[in-house]
């Protein structure tokens, strides 16, 4: 039963005044007095040694409840129970009569004894008979509602706390526990409720606000969760964890520029926080991706370039990557190819990522990007020492052969992932759609791309194979069907706008034809399309 209790008996904060001693000499005293400064210290064993040699004098109920409390607090419950019954019988407490307030005290504390020995009807039932003689005792009323708790009697719970309340309307802990019982019970509104009039009887009382906030992030309700972590920084502007919680969903609902800026306040206070690190990292890489979202590249790029090695460091560096690809696709700059290829090579030979899987995977699909296929292999391949079977890595190495030419050793590949993996789409498609383009077994390629095309019903890449098997088997009108639902999901590609353009020329509509190649030749200016556009200008028009 241990952990029921957070409130403490403790002469920390109370110490336990000291009895009159007139049957003791200076030397008894001392040892009484050493002992409460072994108890205040939480070493209970010297304090017990101390306390029973001298106390054993005394022979007075005081100095048994005492001794009771030090087993107590020592988890020694049998004997903690030994003498809180002899100080009970000494002081001649009965239930059945006028109970005084220290009276209470020793029996609040044998409830207690028999609660934490698992003696949970007999602990309630003294605290019952206390409620009998004061119907409205604070410390009776917590106790027995923490127990009915722990019994999972949340409806007892509640009656014994809305009694606190109606009669301690400012106690804390009556508001702050019922709320956590209507968070169990998933009554939200209740719990919001609680949680408000316990900020209102304390703004400072900081476990309310972000119990409240966390109950508005849960359904949902990120403003209002806001609105909560900003009533606090009114009350405390320095506070580290709500700045942050507070430009996390800032960021998260898309307000740049106000989660931006308590980000930097948290980054002011929390600076000199080495155990803070983490949380650094992620502010500098939330407020460098909020920059990225607003197409803000260059400021991007410095608050990404910010962040120490731990986490999100490898996240902050591929958005880096990605950045600077997004830049050469527009400008076909080779400074932004050499930015590229500067952190990936830092990436790659960081010895405390060599097991990092995302490092090598993203690392090769970038440099692929860039047309540096050659090093997109070498990447793949040492990732490969670490991971054989990954089958995302085996994918880009077969995609890498295939960019370089090597077609034997791309199908090879993906033969291989098939062995690992039966129902891996894109090994599927891959090897369907090349024998589709070779024109050879176009009974296997539909068989391998309709099986690739039930795992990945939605793929607009394996539909276009679909639609270049149909192609290939002359079935034009059922080609253009799988081609357009391609081109849908896509959006632009080249590859599919081509092959639509092919369709529609077969079909001898060559007016679509001249729109789809032209469009297609836009995107990527291919030989194949150039020459299907003269044939079309020279014949056709």
């Amino acid at each position: 039963m241990t952990g029921i209790f957070s409130s403490s008996f403790g002469a920390v904060t109370k110490p336990v005044s000291l009895k009159p001693l007139n049957s003791l000499n200076s030397k008894n005293i001392n040892n009484i007095v050493t002992g409460f400064i072994y108890y205040d210290n939480n070493d209970y064993v010297p304090a017990i040694k101390n306390f029973k040699e001298e106390t054993k004098k005394l022979n007075n109920y005081y100095w048994y409840y005492i001794l009771s409390r030090v087993y107590f607090k020592n988890k020694e419950y049998k004997k903690s129970l030994f003498y809180i019954n002899l100080a009970i019988k000494s002081k001649k407490i009965k239930l059945n009569k006028k109970l005084t307030k220290n009276d209470v005290k020793y029996l609040i504390l044998k409830a207690k004894i028999l609660a934490e020995n698992n003696n949970l009807e007999k602990s309630i039932g003294i605290l019952k008979s206390i409620l009998k003689k004061d119907p409205f005792n604070l410390k009776a009323l917590l106790f027995i509602s923490n127990l009915y708790i722990y019994k999972k009697d949340l409806k007892t719970a509640i009656l014994y706390l809305n009694i606190i309340k109606l009669n301690y309307p400012d106690n804390m802990n009556a508001y702050y526990i019922l709320s956590k019982i209507y968070i169990a019970e998933n009554k939200t509104q209740k719990a919001k409720e609680n949680l408000r009039q316990l900020i209102k009887i304390d703004p400072y009382f900081k476990k309310g606000y972000f119990q409240l906030a966390a109950i508005y992030i849960l359904s949902g309700k990120e403003e209002n969760a806001i609105n909560v972590f900003d009533g606090y920084l009114k009350i405390d502007p320095y506070s580290k964890t709500a700045l942050y919680q507070s430009a996390v969903l800032n960021y998260a609902i898309k307000k740049y520029v106000t989660a931006r800026k308590h980000f930097f306040n948290f980054l002011n206070i929390a600076k000199k926080d080495k155990n803070m690190l983490n949380f650094k990292n992620n502010s500098l890489f939330f407020i460098g991706l909020s920059y990225v979202f607003q197409k803000k590249y260059a400021k991007g790029l410095i608050y990404l370039d910010k962040l120490q090695f731990g986490k999100h460091y490898v996240d902050a560096k591929l958005e880096e990557v990605e950045i600077y690809l997004i830049l050469y696709k527009k400008n076909k700059n080779d400074k932004y190819k050499a930015k590229i290829k500067g952190i990936v090579n830092t990436l790659l030979t960081n010895p405390r990522l060599k097991k990092n899987l995302k490092v090598y995977y993203f690392s090769a699909i970038a440099l692929a990007e860039i047309k540096n296929f050659n090093e997109s292999k070498n990447a793949i391949q040492k990732g490969l020492k670490y991971f054989p079977d990954n089958t995302a890595l085996l994918y880009e190495l077969g995609s890498t052969y295939h960019s370089l030419k090597e077609e034997k050793k791309a199908n090879s590949v993906m033969q291989k992932i098939l062995k690992i993996d039966p129902l891996n789409a894109e090994a599927l498609n891959f090897v369907g759609y090349d024998l589709a383009v070779k024109n050879k077994d176009l009974r296997k390629a539909k068989i391998m791309i309709e099986k690739a095309l039930k795992v990945d019903k939605n793929s607009p890449y394996i539909l276009d194979s679909l639609g270049f098997v149909y192609y290939r088997y002359k079935e034009y009108n059922k080609a253009v069907k799988y081609f357009k639902l391609a081109l849908k999901k896509l959006g632009k590609s080249s590859t599919v706008l081509k092959h639509l353009g092919m369709d529609y020329f077969m079909l001898k509509n060559y007016k679509k034809a001249m729109k789809y190649f032209k469009k297609s030749y836009k995107i990527k200016k291919s030989k194949e399309v150039k020459r299907y556009i003269r044939k079309m200008r020279t014949e056709h028009y």
